[in-house]
Formats: C-alpha cells, structure tokens, sequence
C-alpha cells in the first residue's frame, strides 16, 4: 500500500503511547483462547504486525509453551516488544512478505494488520499465511469491519501528529479468500471498541485452521 511509510512514521513515534493504550487485550480474549487451543505444544508461531507485544504477552501468558517470533515494520514498536515481552522474539518485517522467513509455522497471527492493507494485499497475506502453515495449522486475523469505501486517513486519538490510512474490510470477503485457500473458519465475531481516533469501531475477528 503506497501509505505504508506514514503509518510506519506514525507507529515509530507513538509507539509507548500505543502501548500504553492497547497493551490490555482481553477484550479479544474470547477469539484469542480459540486459536490457543488449536495449537499443539510447543508450536512455533509467526506475530505480523505484532506492535509492541501486546498480542505475544496475552498469548505467552496463556500457553508459555508458545515459540513466538514477532515481526513489525516500525522499528520502535520491535525494540518496545523486545522490552515488555522478553519471552518471546522480535525482528524486523513487513507483514506481505511472509515468504522471506522460509519457514513454516503452526500458527500465524495477524492482529489489526489489515487495517494497513488493501483488498488485495490481505488477499495475498492470507494465500502466503497458507503456504506458511503446517498442516492443520491456525491462523488468526483481526481488522475493523467496515464498507472499505470509507476507508481514509484518521488522525491518533490525541488530534496531533500525523494521520494514518486506515483500510476497512468486509468480513464476507474475507472469510471467501480463507475458504479459497483451504482454511476453515471456525470462528467469526466482532466486538464494539473505540478507534484510534476515538469514534466506536467494529472490530471482527477471525479463527481459521488449515
């Protein structure tokens, strides 16, 4: 997506704030505990998009077995993980290019990644999420559902700094490219929160297994 080094900028500079916001996730704890128990023990995951740990510490916090390398594309949210979540790893990466890892994983988590791609970069995402995967490996997507024609820049919920695009999807299209890359969805929600910017926001989550 060509407003991908603004949202690294904007990540890269707020990113204690973020932090600070969004380090307590179990609001999501419902879909979270669903892919957990998906995975064998000890299974090796893959975090895009992995911000500053937030998701790897709910997850290690539940099954301390996880082996987690967490991936992001601003470098400050990668050395604040590294800090609050020692147990796990943490190296820099752009979420749609899974394929440069060359490895292979039991489960993959895509945690509010897509709101920074397109249709078709999530497409893609989810064709390389499989081809990434052991068999009968779980992945986990969230995003906030919305029609994508109101997709648009957003400022931080402090009103300063710089805005960031925010892409919307459609569940129904998403569950489609998972169902045509061989995954089966065995859990679809959503949950009501606020966005960056302070507006309520329709957050869905989804649990798919290879």
């Amino acid at each position: 997506m060509v407003h991908t080094p603004i949202a690294i900028r904007v990540f890269d500079a707020y990113a204690q704030r973020y932090a600070e916001r969004f380090m307590d996730v179990s609001a999501y704890h419902t879909s979270l505990d669903r892919f957990c128990a998906l995975l064998p023990q000890g299974a090796e995951l893959l975090e895009l998009a992995c911000g500053p740990g937030n998701v790897t510490k709910f997850l290690l916090h539940q099954r301390p077995d996880l082996r987690i390398l967490g991936t992001d594309l601003a470098p400050g949210m990668v050395e604040l993980a590294r800090t609050l979540v020692p147990a796990a790893t943490f190296e820099l990466l752009d979420q749609r290019t899974i394929a440069t890892t060359k490895r292979r994983f039991h489960g993959i988590v895509c945690a509010f990644g897509l709101p920074y791609l397109d249709a078709q970069e999530a497409a893609d995402l989810i064709r390389d999420a499989a081809q990434a995967l052991h068999p009968g490996g779980a992945l986990y997507l969230s995003t906030m559902e919305d029609d994508p024609a109101r997709s648009g820049f957003v400022m931080p919920s402090s009103g300063k700094g710089e805005a960031a695009w925010i892409q919307y999807h459609r569940g129904d299209d998403l569950v489609r490219e998972l169902e045509r890359n061989g995954f089966n969805v065995v859990l679809r929600s959503n949950v009501i929160t606020a966005a960056s910017d302070g507006s309520p926001a329709n957050d869905l989550m989804l649990v798919a297994q290879r």
